[in-house]
């Protein structure tokens, strides 16, 4: 990563945060534009297979005025530049088999929107391309550029990109000869280039962009939002909304090797807060599909003062160093390791080490057996510093925290999970699959509100409530839905046995429903993404239903049924403060407290006792 990337990074943020401080959803934050030094546009889009699933390091090619190569990210995301003409648009992936081609029109400072769909190679798939070759299946096969029966040989543009496109390597749907279709004729036949080619791809994108933004080999994003923090003894007043946050994220492509990721954010104020993040992964592509990161976060405290029971330090840390490599052995088997070190500066113990271990068999074509072993050391307020699972906004910490007994000091909590299970794809759009696993907590942590006055909102406590043994097993269905909708849902039922903890019995005597012995769960989680071309709007919701979520101290000892919700809304806006960017409004409100994507113990979110609902709204700028 170049030297002047983080200095760069601070300069925009420090800016961004003081543009933003104070600001409210009735005011909203003022756009920084940039003027371009030409004219161009823009292809941007997602990848997906036939199962709705993301595809990351697919390749999408434009070839017409000129040349240009770009490769999915791991949410399927690609960004093609383009100057105005003619193009036809490819995709391509290793494994897959692509279908994909279509002409398209570039227009001066118009961004073009494509879902792309590739359909994985397996036996089923291939027989249907071996008929498509043959003439006998209703899949519609075209030529890339079909030419006029009476066309002349020589009656053809003799352009360099016209030259490429006739000498294209014949895929397996373009080539009418019957032949036996494997995953390694697909590959040698439509996935293979040579490296003067992609040499060539490169250099004419390169070239080919005119703006900054087009022309640099980086993309990224720039949110200026303003959040707030709704308790139950607080109302919705849009007095109370009072923290702005800048939020930038900056990538780009590492030769054809990899791609390296920033993300920061920070926040001014009484609470200052920031944290920023560095990784860079490998290509998809890859036999190792590797990715390795860094984080830090810190906060410094101003308030809540003269409202805590308990001594908190002014300034808090967090630094993690983490690494994870997806092994490639056959098509049939894969491998995945990894360990991350967390280091927390208030916690006594330190070097917190957390390894992963996990294997993926195909034994029939649309069948594979799992595996996976982990634990996971997680320190007292992490949700606060360490970045979430998503790719949404990463918001600096909100809120301060302290023991919820002045003289006991902080633990980490200590989870291990061991699984097996099964996944079977069912048609093309749905998978089914079934895990049986058993997880152990040790000093599972209670994050309590609302306790007092100054624990409502701005501040809460925590605790250990004992050590727990969980045994369990999980159903889940996800695929996609409709064309543009894609969703998944997971049903687990699990038994757990408790033992006391260090706080036990002043968790029993202020929440006692936080305190159990043995128990049944049942929870229900669900997620859905949808988007909509026609006004350019994405929904994201997520969602868990449980039996066993904590009740306020005057209810019953019981525990309670009830669910959790995490709902963004994103609307492009037809203004463009840099050409070829995109302006959008996010909205966001949840009040689910724990990030679901990340490794933990289940009962993070239940022992979550009355979390504020967190409400975000502001503009993204992507360029």
């Amino acid at each position: 990563m170049p030297r002047h990337i983080p200095a760069l990074l601070a300069c925009i943020l420090f800016v961004a945060a003081g543009t933003v401080h104070g600001q409210t959803l009735d005011r909203a934050p003022l756009a920084v534009t940039k003027t371009a030094s030409a004219a161009s546009g823009r292809i941007r889009g997602v990848v997906r297979d036939e199962a709705g699933k993301f595809i990351s390091g697919a390749n999408v090619i434009a070839m017409g005025t000129t040349m240009a190569l770009a490769k999915s990210d791991d949410r399927g995301r690609f960004t093609l530049p383009l100057p105005p003409g003619e193009y036809v648009l490819r995709a391509t992936r290793q494994g897959y088999i692509s279908q994909y081609r279509e002409p398209v029109r570039v227009q001066t400072s118009v961004q073009l929107e494509r879902n792309i769909t590739l359909i994985r190679l397996d036996e089923s798939t291939a027989q249907r391309t071996m008929l498509a070759a043959m003439g006998g299946s209703d899949l519609r096969v075209q030529p890339l550029l079909p030419a006029p029966p009476d066309a002349k040989r020589d009656d053809h543009p003799h352009s360099e990109a016209a030259w490429r496109l006739r000498h294209l390597t014949r895929t397996i749907l373009r080539d009418g000869r019957v032949g036996a279709v494997t995953a390694e004729t697909v590959e040698a036949a439509d996935f293979r280039r040579s490296s003067t080619f992609i040499e060539a791809l490169f250099g004419s994108s390169a070239r080919a962009a005119a703006s900054f933004f087009g022309s640099t080999d980086f993309e990224g994003q720039v949110n200026l939002v303003t959040t707030s923090l709704v308790g139950e003894a607080t109302d919705w007043r849009p007095d109370n909304w009072s923290r702005g946050i800048a939020y930038v994220a900056v990538g780009g492509p590492v030769g054809a090797a990899g791609d390296w990721r920033v993300r920061g954010a920070m926040t001014p104020g009484d609470l200052s807060s920031w944290v920023l993040l560095g990784e860079y992964e490998a290509r998809a592509e890859r036999r190792h599909q590797f990715i390795v990161g860094m984080s830090y976060g810190a906060q410094g405290d101003m308030s809540f003062a003269a409202q805590r029971r308990s001594a908190v330090s002014e300034t808090r840390s967090v630094g993690t160093i983490y690494g994870l490599d997806r092994y490639r052995v056959t098509d049939a088997v894969e491998i995945e390791y990894g360990l991350r070190m967390d280091r927390y500066d208030y916690v006594a113990a330190q070097d917190l080490l957390s390894p992963r271990l996990g294997t993926r068999v195909r034994v029939l074509p649309r069948t594979s057996i799992t595996g996976s072993a982990w634990q996971r050391v997680i320190g007292p307020g992490a949700n606060e510093f360490l970045p979430p699972g998503t790719s949404g906004p990463w918001l600096p910490p909100e809120r301060t925290f302290s023991t919820l007994l002045p003289d006991s000091p902080f633990r980490t909590e200590k989870v291990r999970q061991f699984a097996v299970g099964l996944t079977q794809d069912v048609g093309v759009a749905t998978s089914v699959s079934f895990e049986r696993f058993r997880q152990d907590s040790e000093n599972q942590i209670a994050t309590l509100f609302g306790l007092d006055p100054g624990s409502d909102l701005g501040h809460y406590y925590v605790a250990t409530a004992g050590g727990v043994q969980i045994d369990g097993w999980q159903v889940g269905l996800a695929g996609r839905l409709l064309s543009n909708v894609h969703g998944g849902v997971s049903y687990i039922v699990s038994d757990a046995a408790w033992s006391p903890g260090a706080d036990a019995r002043a968790v029993r005597w202020l929440v006692p429903s936080a305190s159990r012995t043995t128990e049944r769960l049942h929870d229900v989680s669900m997620s859905l993404d949808a988007s909509f071309p026609s006004s350019a709007t994405s929904l994201s919701f997520a969602a868990r239903l449980s039996s066993g979520y904590s009740r306020a101290r005057s209810e019953s000892r019981e525990p309670t049924f009830g669910g959790r919700f995490d709902i963004e809304v994103r609307q492009a806006l037809p203004y463009q403060p840099i050409r070829g960017g995109q302006l959008e409004a996010v909205f966001a409100v949840r009040n689910l407290f724990m990030d679901s994507s990340t490794l933990g113990s289940i009962y993070d979110e239940l022992l979550t006792l009355a979390p504020p609902t967190r409400i975000m709204g502001g503009v993204q700028i992507r360029f």
